[in-house]
């Protein structure tokens, strides 16, 4: 297999080219039964690279669900701007290493498996990956979060959620743990400090247990740690810091505000965001989310849904909660997560390649001149929200290398060089 050098804010990597992981020709688990080595079980849904081409839009079929009804409202239109399909592929921008690329190398250096570009609503741009399927939910990873983030604001804002409030006041199995004096906004914004590592290249890091936990693969018979999050969350001590200080990435406290907001609610995490959203924004397929052995979502990362139905989302956050001719989310909550969190607070964490970013209510929020916030997950899953120049993109792919590091040194350009262009275009 060839391979290619990528080099990105001084992270190198021998990676497949990715002409030769295209979908369409790897064959995994066709025949019946596939050939040994075509087939991919859950213990093979990441590993051996490029497994996670077909694993990554056919979760359900690998881990226990539960299924995100669209109902049966009629599916609200994408119209279609022609014209603009070629412009955005042979746009060119300045990498980070100076070189030019084209947004068509962009898409494809990143494994993209499918993307949509929308500008004040209408389809500019959409691409699949030859081979995935654009009618099959494929899973958002940690984009699923920022669906949590949305709805624990929404309830903020109805009254139902007090973010000052301490963590423990509503999930007291947590008061030995490292969220005891955490508030519920410090959980929001990543800002609660406790004794986890989420180093996903480290094979001794704590998200490891998480991932067992939550059951993203078999559990060894002779594991003595827990095996399911309920379990698992109560066991995470305390961090050296005081609580709100600094900003640290860590999945682990999305599960506990996924769990918050079903013990608020008396609903399941898929319910929720069935009865909020989904089934109010016409989307054309039903959605899924990722289970545990006990049967509490991955609400850190285990939401599945087609690119189609992920654009719709993006452009009602865009238009501040309005779509599909109701007001599904309030205007306020959205403005609230576009304010942005503590930047200072974000530099803590070390992700210099997200230049003047800050984290607020699970968003990630850029700060540059046109006030452009995303949604991100681990390889390659990305929300990009361009208010100024009324710009949404929703990406799915399955890069090999899991860390946003990788492809948001790329993305930052490529995604400034589209606002240009567009720019231009509504002039």
């Amino acid at each position: 297999m060839t391979t290619v050098l990528l080099s990105t804010s001084g992270i190198a990597a021998e990676l497949p080219d990715p002409a030769s992981v295209r979908t369409d020709q790897l064959q995994l688990m066709q025949g019946f039964p596939p050939p040994a080595d075509k087939q991919i079980t859950q213990a093979g849904f990441m590993r051996p690279y490029p497994n996670p081409r077909w694993s990554f839009h056919h979760a359900r079929e690998l881990f226990p669900s539960r299924r995100v009804a669209r109902g049966h409202e009629a599916v609200s239109v994408l119209p279609h701007a022609e014209g603009m399909e070629q412009k955005i592929a042979d746009l060119t921008f300045t990498g980070p290493d100076g070189e030019q690329v084209s947004f068509e190398q962009y898409l494809d250096s990143t494994y993209v498996d499918g993307v949509l570009i929308m500008q004040h609503g209408k389809v500019l741009f959409e691409r699949y990956q030859a081979g995935v399927p654009e009618d099959e939910p494929h899973i958002l990873w940690s984009v699923t979060k920022s669906f949590v983030g949305l709805l624990a604001t929404q309830l903020i804002e109805e009254g139902e959620l007090d973010p000052a409030a301490l963590v423990t006041s509503y999930l007291p199995e947590l008061e030995n743990s490292g969220w005891r004096g955490a508030t519920v906004q410090q959980v929001l914004d990543m800002t609660a400090d406790i004794d986890y590592s989420e180093v996903y290249a480290d094979r001794n890091s704590d998200v490891v247990k998480y991932s067992l936990a939550a059951g993203m693969g078999p559990v060894p018979h002779d594991y003595p740690g827990a095996r399911d999050l309920y379990s698992y969350l109560p066991t995470i001590g305390a961090g050296v810091d005081e609580h709100g200080q600094s900003f640290r990435y860590r999945t682990t406290h999305t599960e506990v505000l996924g769990w918050v907001l079903r013990r608020v609610t008396g609903m399941s995490t898929a319910a929720l965001v069935e009865q909020r959203l989904w089934r109010k924004l016409g989307t054309e397929e039903d959605a899924y989310m990722l289970l545990d052995s006990k049967g509490a979502e991955w609400a850190g990362a285990g939401l599945n849904v087609t690119l189609r139905d992920l654009a719709r989302f993006a452009e009602m956050v865009r238009l501040e909660g309005r779509f599909n001719g109701q007001q599904i989310v309030s205007a306020e909550a959205v403005r609230q997560i576009r304010e942005g969190g503590d930047r200072e607070a974000f530099k803590a964490a070390g992700r210099d390649f997200q230049p003047g970013y800050s984290y607020r209510n699970q968003w990630w929020i850029s700060h540059n001149d046109d006030g452009a916030f995303e949604a991100l997950g681990v390889h390659g899953q990305m929300i990009h929200i361009n208010p100024a120049v009324g710009m949404v993109m929703v990406r799915l792919s399955s890069h090999p290398i899991a860390s946003s590091a990788q492809t948001m040194p790329l993305s930052i350009p490529a995604l400034a060089a589209l606002a240009d262009l567009l720019r231009e275009r509504a002039e």
